[in-house]
Order: structure tokens, then C-alpha cells, then sequence
């Protein structure tokens, strides 16, 4: 597992023997009841305006569920299989448990992080037309197939495939990182997520701004809906740390499962965003229920 998995008794007393499972646990589940109850509000928003869930909604719905999946991942491997402390201080017996885990939830952190930005542009799609729509389909179709293919690559890198993620088998091969490396192959993934962050978030200012909307009402719309510079960030913050995943010690991975958890939660805060600003200008101006001429019928 790591060049420390055997140290002597004079290396082991000389080696850092702290955890970070509690610190993990606290935020991860912080960030998860955050989406949880903005992604609530939103349901609540559309249904009380009368209006039912589109595509959108629900594939926000179901990246939910896969956050929620990832971050109970990230609680059985803290609880039973002592994640969150340093590969030497790990019980041998769980480590091959614990891997197995590991690579369940990178594969369903990429895959939530595809769908919370598809859903994004899924909204944008209802209301763009010529170009804007073809790039939006582009953003779509190949962010789904760069992402998806980092989350292949996971688990296809050794023969037989078992040994990826068994750390205990000796017999078998891995693909040379002379020729092809996944992890680079994630962290240019990951840039590209970024990117498609950085444009979705523009592309609300050039949606509205042939529509015929108050100044104020259509800055403060293009604002909301552009969020996602917030996340484009954190995106890239989280890419600069893919490469400690190749480190011998596993504690160095906790802070990339910090920013991916940190970047799903934030990305579906993100896109509800837009729909909250009505609910909360609408109750402020006591019109909850009705529409407003001055909103888009899209996105409330």
C-alpha cells in the first residue's frame, strides 16, 4: 500500500499519527444538508407557482442522490475502515475494502458532478436559440463524455481488473504511465469542467440581453444565474489536487474529497439560486403564487 505499510518500531514512533475522519465527516454532511435544503426550496418554489419539474429539476434531483450516496461512502470508510488517518496507521484487513471504496466514490463524485452541470445547461437549452443551443448541446454531450471517461479509466487501468483497486494483488499488470496516465487524464477532465463552469456563467448574459425585462430585474437574473464562476473556482482549486492521489499515504486524499464534495454541494446551491431569488422577491413584494410579467417562465 505505501513504502511506511511495514515501518519499524524507531520510523512508526517518528511518523504523524493524527486523523482527519471527524473533520471529514462534519463538512461533508454541512455541505450535503446545504444542498439538500436549497435544492428543497426549489422543489417547494416551483410546486407552490404551480409548475411541475422539468428535465432540469430532475436531474438536479438525481445528482442529489448521488452526493448523498457519496457522502455515506465517505462515512462507512471513516467509521469502519479508519479513513481520514494516515496509511500507516490503517489496518491492513480493511485496505483492500477501503480502495474498493475509494474508487465507488471518485466514480460517483465525477458522475454528480456531470449531471449538476448538465442540469445547468439543460435550463439554458429551454430558451436559447441558433448557436447558443448548439454550444449549449456541445457543453452537454462532451463534458458527459470527458467526465465519463475519467470515471471509466478508473477501473479499467490494471489486468486483471480487480488488482486497480486491490492493492493486496501482487500478480497482474497496470497500464505504464509512460504511455498513458489516468491521473493526468482526470486532472485535464477536471480543467475542462472548469471551463464549461467558467461559460455556462456566461452565457445567461447574452440570453438576456435581447429580452425586454427592467435593467435592474435583468442584472439581478444574470447575476444569480451566473453562480457558477463561484464553482468554476473551486473546480479548479480541486484539479490542482488530483495529483495527490497518487501519494503513498492515503491521508494526503482528504482534501481532495473536501473539494469534491465542496464543489457537487455548491454546483446544485449554485443552480437553485435563480429560482430562490423569485420566491424571495415575490414574498417580499406579497405576490407569492402569481407570476410576475417581468420573470421568465423558465427558470421559476
Amino acid at each position: 500500500m505505501s513504502k511506511y505499510a511495514h515501518p519499524t518500531p524507531e520510523d512508526w514512533a517518528l511518523l504523524p499519527h493524527d486523523s482527519r475522519g471527524t473533520e471529514l465527516l462534519i463538512i461533508t454532511w454541512v455541505l450535503v444538508g446545504l444542498a439538500t435544503i436549497f435544492l428543497s426550496l426549489r422543489v417547494y418554489c416551483k410546486l407552490s407557482r404551480r409548475r411541475s419539474l422539468w428535465w432540469d429539476d430532475w436531474i438536479m434531483i438525481a445528482s442529489w442522490m448521488l452526493l448523498v450516496a457519496n457522502v455515506g461512502i465517505i462515512t462507512r470508510t471513516v467509521v469502519c475502515d479508519q479513513y481520514g488517518r494516515h496509511s500507516w496507521d490503517l489496518d491492513t484487513p480493511n485496505s483492500d475494502s477501503l480502495f474498493l471504496l475509494v474508487w465507488v466514490r471518485a466514480t460517483l463524485s465525477i458522475t454528480a458532478l456531470a449531471w449538476t452541470k448538465t442540469a445547468f445547461a439543460v435550463t439554458l437549452l429551454r430558451v436559447s436559440e441558433g448557436w447558443m443551443k448548439k454550444l449549449e448541446w456541445f457543453i452537454i454531450i462532451s463534458m458527459n463524455i470527458f467526465l465519463g471517461l475519467a470515471a471509466l479509466l478508473l477501473w479499467i487501468q490494471c489486468t486483471p481488473l480487480r488488482k486497480t483497486w486491490t492493492p493486496s494483488i501482487q500478480d497482474g499488470t497496470c497500464w505504464s504511465p509512460k504511455w498513458f496516465d489516468g491521473i493526468w487524464f482526470t486532472v485535464a477532465a477536471g480543467g475542462y469542467s472548469a471551463a464549461m463552469d467558467f461559460l455556462l456563467a456566461l452565457l445567461p448574459w447574452k440570453l438576456l440581453y435581447g429580452m425586454r425585462m427592467r435593467k435592474r430585474e435583468k442584472f439581478g437574473i444574470a447575476v444569480a444565474m451566473s453562480m457558477g464562476f463561484f464553482v468554476g473556482i473551486i473546480a479548479i482549486i480541486k484539479t490542482v489536487k488530483i495529483p495527490k492521489q497518487q501519494a503513498s499515504d492515503l491521508y494526503k486524499s482528504v482534501d481532495l474529497v473536501l473539494w469534491d464534495i465542496t464543489e457537487i454541494s455548491i454546483t446544485i446551491v449554485a443552480a437553485c439560486v435563480p429560482v430562490l431569488r423569485v420566491m424571495i422577491r415575490d414574498i417580499r413584494l406579497g405576490t407569492q403564487g402569481h407570476d410576475i410579467i417581468d420573470t421568465p417562465s423558465w427558470w421559476a
